[in-house]
């Protein structure tokens, strides 16, 4: 047995009864070979690219007359599902249960307990009760606060959420999911080209986490953001009473990490106190 783990499904070569699949085996990236249900090689290649798939998959197939076109087919497929574990760091389960080593020991086995995660509901709606519905609501455009009370509701469920699953996959994985995140939240901030846009964004962004925002006087180069009771902290708490879902410091690790972005881009230093309540955000331009 060992610890590799499968980022893509089995991709066959045509006309033949061998498969391969890309992985990670010992940090690195990795092949399997296989042919029928007979697991033949697991093997860590030197860099990501079409070549290296090909080498290993060729190198260990014993068939005369194998296409290396077929070989190199199948190595593409590869890395189509490597470069998308590679940008988005998650995958599903790739594991097939069925595949053997030489001893007869399934990778399955191997992997319980380290690389396999279980997809669980944490919650229901079975429980709830609400009064029949009649006639259809008239609804009219929302503006301001109202607007508001929706959209932060929306957004602190999804991110509380989406931060308790992560923390129940493969280590560095729920990094990965918020750091993507980030990273294209800045980059839509950052349309215009304006460094203004991309500050006066990430303050918003802090600012419409309460109904209690404050700004005391700005400086020139600086600008200090005061909240009252956080609707996300308190969308958490709703959600995570007893605080052993959502992992610690979300859901305000998050606006840490945009803060991060943000700093990098445009060369402000930002300073985040996170509290029970609320937070004090401090932005000063680095004028260097």
């Amino acid at each position: 047995m060992s610890n590799f783990y499968p980022i893509s499904p089995l991709v066959g070569i045509t006309n033949t009864s061998y498969a391969a699949q890309a992985g990670v085996l010992e940090e690195k990236w990795a092949c399997r070979v296989v042919r029928g249900k007979k697991i033949l090689v697991e093997k860590t290649i030197h860099q990501l690219d079409l070549e290296s798939y090909v080498g290993v998959i060729y190198g260990h197939i014993r068939l005369e007359g194998l296409s290396r076109a077929a070989v190199a087919q199948c190595a593409g497929r590869l890395m189509q599902f490597s470069r998308k574990y590679q940008t988005a760091g998650v995958c599903p389960n790739y594991e097939v249960p069925d595949l053997v080593y030489d001893d007869g020991s399934s990778p399955v086995a191997a992997s319980e307990g380290t690389s396999e995660v279980q997809a669980e509901v944490s919650s229901s709606i079975e429980d709830l009760s609400v009064t029949g519905v009649g006639a259809v609501p008239k609804l009219e455009p929302l503006d301001g606060k109202d607007l508001w009370q929706h959209a932060i509701h929306s957004y602190g469920a999804m991110l509380s959420e989406i931060a308790a699953y992560g923390e129940n996959l493969p280590d560095g994985h729920l990094d990965v999911m918020f750091e993507n995140v980030a990273n294209e939240l800045v980059r839509m901030w950052s349309a215009s080209g304006e460094g203004v846009d991309v500050l006066s964004s990430f303050g918003n962004m802090i600012l419409s986490c309460t109904k209690e925002g404050q700004l005391p006087a700005a400086k020139v180069h600086h600008l200090k953001i005061e909240t009252g009771r956080c609707e996300l902290l308190a969308m958490a708490r709703q959600i995570d009473p007893d605080g052993k879902k959502i992992p610690a410091g979300y859901p305000c690790a998050f606006h840490e990490k945009v803060a991060e972005k943000v700093s990098q881009l445009i060369g402000a230093k930002i300073e985040i106190n996170t509290s029970s309540t609320g937070c004090i955000v401090q932005i000063a331009l680095d004028l260097g």
